[in-house]
Formats: structure tokens, sequence, C-alpha cells
């Protein structure tokens, strides 16, 4: 079973209106005609870095408490980023250099205008770069720390990726790993380990009584005692499937030297792992 860590919280977000995100038929564009920062889905052109319903891919929808950041589901925004609220969900980006959401969700820049600073000027100052999509409206890019400019106009950083002096690198924490979501669900970090869900790499799940330990899977029971892990064969006392326990094979009568050896006698004792009978001598 998958664990996810991320952190849920509730986002204040602004309301926007949904062309912020998606931008219906692309005038009229579809599949390879959108602009190089969208991408065609169901012939409709939009933002995989930032749309709710294809958040890193068509069809890839957030939950109801994520929003969408880089192309990935995130509970919280990254640091400078807004949460923005649209009407098929909630997406992040930066206000001070988003020509879609300049200054604020839903306050867009004109077609001649760039956002620099959370406000709609003339031009690109020093820092940014001036970026030019094909079929868009030019915008200001930071290429050192915009996840969709990264190190230059239309290079968009992976999932779990956070754009950093112009590279896309990890947006793990120290010490974490990122996994790729199952069946194409939203990707997380773990700490693999500790993680009974990823022990050592991602996907790798402890069994029952097992705990992740320094990267691998140990078993959990106490000093002393030893893991019985039951199979299709071990019933319990109503005859359904058994669960596996921990025992002190010492002095269990059922278990008694090892899992499931049941000592024979009519009155047994367990004594130093071995069964003896408390009418009769050692067995």
């Amino acid at each position: 079973m998958k664990t996810s860590h991320r952190l849920i919280a509730i986002v204040s977000v602004m309301l926007a209106p949904a062309a912020v995100i998606v931008a219906a038929a692309c005038n009229g564009q579809t599949s390879g005609g959108c602009p190089s920062s969208q991408t065609s889905c169901n012939d409709v052109c939009t933002s995989l870095t930032k749309d709710p319903v294809n958040c890193g891919a068509c069809g890839k929808t957030c939950s109801a408490t994520e929003l969408c950041s880089h192309g990935a589901c995130v509970s919280v925004c990254g640091t400078g980023e807004q949460g923005c609220q649209i009407s098929t969900g909630g997406f992040c980006t930066d206000i001070q250099s988003d020509n879609a959401n300049c200054g604020a969700c839903g306050t867009p820049c004109k077609a001649t205008e760039k956002c620099l600073g959370g406000a709609c000027g003339p031009g690109c100052t020093g820092g940014q770069t001036g970026c030019t999509p094909e079929g868009g409206a030019p915008y200001c890019a930071n290429i050192q720390a915009d996840g969709t400019n990264c190190g230059g106009c239309g290079n968009v950083c992976k999932p779990l990726e956070v754009c950093s002096s112009g590279a896309c690198v990890s947006a793990c924490a120290t010490g974490q790993t990122g996994c790729a979501g199952a069946d194409g669900g939203p990707g997380y970090c773990a700490k693999t380990d500790t993680d009974n869900g990823n022990c050592g790499s991602c996907g790798k799940t402890c069994g029952d009584l097992q705990t992740c330990i320094s990267s691998a899977c140990k078993s959990a029971c106490v000093s002393g005692q030893t893991a019985c892990f039951t199979d299709g064969g071990q019933l319990s006392s109503d005859g359904g499937p058994a669960a596996s326990y921990c025992t002190t094979t010492v002095t269990d009568n059922a278990n008694c030297g090892a899992c499931f050896n049941v000592c024979p006698y009519t009155k047994p004792v367990c004594i130093g792992s071995s069964c003896y009978a408390l009418d009769a001598g050692p067995g």
C-alpha cells in the first residue's frame, strides 16, 4: 500500500475565471497547433503545469483539497506562489510574474504588456527574460526560478521538480526521494529509510509485523519474540484466515521452538523451546 506524505492543509484561494488556464480550442487550434507552452487535451489547449483537471498529463485530476503546481498535485503552494481557484479546481502561480494572474488571481495583462513585480508594464527589466510563445502573448519570465521557463523560455520542469538557478532540481526535502504516482496518480516524496510503503525504494512495501528501519523491512516484534507469518493453510479459531503475530517460541505451547509447532500432549508445557507433558517425562 502506498503511503502519501503530503501535508493536507486548507488553502485560501481567490476566484478566477477559467480562461486563466484553458484557452477554448486555442483559437481554433488543436493538436499540433497549440502554443509551445500548452498541450491539446480533447482538442482544447491547456497548460499542464497549472490545469487542475489536466495536471501534468491530460485527464490527470487533482482532488478537491489539492492544487496543480508545476504539473504535480500538491497540498500547499511553494514559497513565492499564490493559490488561485477556478471552476475546475485550484492551481499555484507566481502572481509577481504571471501575465494571466498579475498581482492577483484572475487579473490578466494585455497582449502587449508583461507582468513584473505584480503589475502589468510595457517591458522586462533586469533579471527577467522576454518570452514570446508561438500564437500567445509575450511575457517576462525569471528563467532562474520559473518552473515553466527554467533556464529558457518554455522549458518546463517535471512534476516534483522546482527551478533553481536555471536548472530543474528535485522538489523533495533533503533525505526524501521523489516517487511516481501509481496508475498515473500524482507523484509524492517519501523518506525511503523509514517509510513502510516505500522501504529502500519507491513502492517497496513491508509485510505484516514488519517495519522499515534503515531502508530495510525488519521484524516489528519486541526483543525475544519471533514473527510468525501465516499463509493460506493457517486458520483462526473461527475457521477464517489467521493473522500474523508475534510470540515467544521458548515458552509458547502452540509455537514451541518454531512457529506453528504445537505441543502434542494432553497437558503440554513448552520449556526452553521443547515440549513436555505435565503428566509424563520430556516429549
